[in-house]
């Protein structure tokens, strides 16, 4: 079967062994990451004349500490929230405050995606005026941006900062690290080939040099380049995510110290009896389903528990890809916000290359397939396996920025997690994961005004994620009619983005 989120026919892979220099690279990492986030966070604190914001009668939702505190008052003035409390006091100031009535209303953290691609080399035209505001539209205020262009994102990044555009707080690789495919191209855009492991810690230099927050490995490049972007990417305090490369077993990306898995990648593998054969580039979906081994496995997921390596499974584009046949694509009520562009070229070579593969597994054994995705998101995380959520926007055929995660957040109840359990994947747990749990990831004073307003309780049922009556992001507020000219915007902008 076709392997939506790798791009290439195989399953990836197995073990673990335990480096006792992992607890203190991964506090390097962990500081290198509060360094930036807090330097990013400063320069995001408003030095207009904007007023405070006071939203009263509100529950506030903390899904890290699993709260819930009806009938608050939050206050906030700048980017920073400087109250949360049941008194009901007001900032005395001199700028009259925007007052929100938050009477049976629910404010939840702002949501991170951790796992999208913002600019990616010519794919998506247009990412600039669709993406970013997208995200915001759909309370997503902060975003890991796996692999793109990077003076394009660290531009971007600098103009949200200012005001200046509308988007997330942003994390980025910049290029991914990737090897040549046979015919010397490089699957994706916004890569940098790796032939050797000399050329593996050359890259891994270069990215540090530029300014990037973490590396990011994709699928071909080789054992031994990868171990070599791994070693050194802790050896300058740079935190090492991504795909488990084909030739890679799961074990040693655990043992390599990698921070963060995405698409389950080689959990299925590592848990065949035939994995040998699978890194070899061999088997197929029926023998990957036939050959598990729930020792294998078990053991496995406890490496994965005990290391604390994080999972990104990326389930709206495993549904998405596996299905892709299934679709109705051409009636998808979100195509209003989609540039002729990414529909017309980019989704359709994406879709074309897919199908190959998809069709050459009946539709009965993928359904087998995605619902073992599902169970094996619930079993990691009944081991204690921490989870972020991300998408995989917008490369993914029709995941889209931003509403695709409140896809990933059903998916995840799907799998299991109770709703505040999901809420956390896209709050506390980034914060958690990125070193920045004093100033983000959760509802208090003299954290990041990130917030997202609800018409509804997300606990009651998690789609009502999707009931927003307004978003805060980073002190900047977005009521629901500035939420609807921001949706206008974008229609627009997608009308207007290049035809080709």
């Amino acid at each position: 079967m076709y392997n939506p989120a790798s791009g290439v026919h195989v399953y990836k892979r197995g073990k673990r062994s335990v480096r006792s220099h992992l607890p203190k690279l991964l506090r390097l990492s962990a500081l290198v990451c509060v360094t930036l986030f807090l330097d990013f966070s400063a320069a995001l604190t408003q030095s207009s004349q904007a007023p405070p914001i006071v939203i009263t009668h509100v529950t506030v939702i903390n899904p890290g500490s699993s709260s819930v505190q009806r009938d608050m008052t939050v206050i906030i003035n700048g980017d920073r929230i400087i109250s949360v409390s049941h008194s009901g006091s007001f900032l005395q100031s001199e700028r009259k405050p925007t007052r929100l009535d938050g009477t049976g209303q629910f404010l939840i953290p702002g949501l991170w995606d951790m796992h999208v691609h913002s600019a990616f080399g010519d794919w998506f035209p247009g990412g600039r005026d669709i993406i970013l505001p997208l995200f915001i539209a759909n309370g997503v205020t902060g975003v890991r941006d796996m692999g793109g262009d990077l003076p394009m994102l660290a531009a971007w990044r600098k103009q949200i900062a200012s005001g200046e555009i509308i988007g997330p707080g942003m994390i980025i690789s910049g290029p991914m690290l990737d090897a040549l495919l046979p015919d010397g191209k490089l699957r994706f855009p916004s890569s940098i080939a790796v032939t050797t492991p000399e050329t593996a810690v050359a890259a891994v230099d270069s990215l540090k040099a530029q300014g990037v927050d973490f590396i990011k490995v994709q699928s071909v490049i080789s054992h031994d380049a990868y171990l070599a972007a791994a070693a050194e990417a802790h050896k300058v305090g740079l935190p090492i995510v991504g795909h488990v490369p084909d030739k890679v077993r799961l074990a040693e990306v655990i043992a390599a110290g990698q921070k963060s898995v995405e698409h389950l990648m080689g959990i299925f593998e590592g848990c065949s009896t035939e994995e040998d054969r699978f890194i070899a580039g061999h088997g197929d979906l029926k023998l990957l389903l036939s050959t598990q081994d729930k020792q294998r496995c078990d053991a496995l997921i406890g490496q994965l528990a005990q290391s604390q390596t994080w999972e990104v499974p990326t389930l709206a584009w495993q549904r998405g890809g596996t299905f892709l046949d299934q679709r109705d694509l051409k009636h998808d009520p979100l195509d209003k916000y989609v540039p002729a562009y990414w529909r017309e070229v980019t989704w359709k070579r994406f879709t074309e290359e897919m199908m190959l593969g998809l069709l050459h597994d009946p539709l009965e054994l993928r359904q087998k397939y995605f619902a073992g995705n599902l169970q094996m998101v619930g079993a990691l995380h009944r081991a204690g396996v921490p989870f972020m959520a991300g998408t995989d926007a917008a490369p993914g055929v029709y995941i889209m920025p931003g509403f695709s995660l409140h896809d990933e957040l059903a998916n995840f109840v799907e799998a299991g997690f109770t709703p505040m359990e999901s809420l956390q994947t896209a709050t506390s747990g980034p914060a958690k994961f990125l070193g920045t749990e004093s100033t983000s990831g959760s509802i208090a004073a003299g954290k990041v005004a990130d917030l997202v307003l609800l018409s509804a309780n997300p606990l009651d049922n998690i789609r009502n994620t999707r009931q927003i009556a307004a978003v805060i992001a980073s002190g900047r507020l977005f009521d629901r009619a500035k939420l609807n000219r921001l949706l206008q915007d974008v229609e627009a902008a997608a009308k207007k983005a290049p035809p080709n």
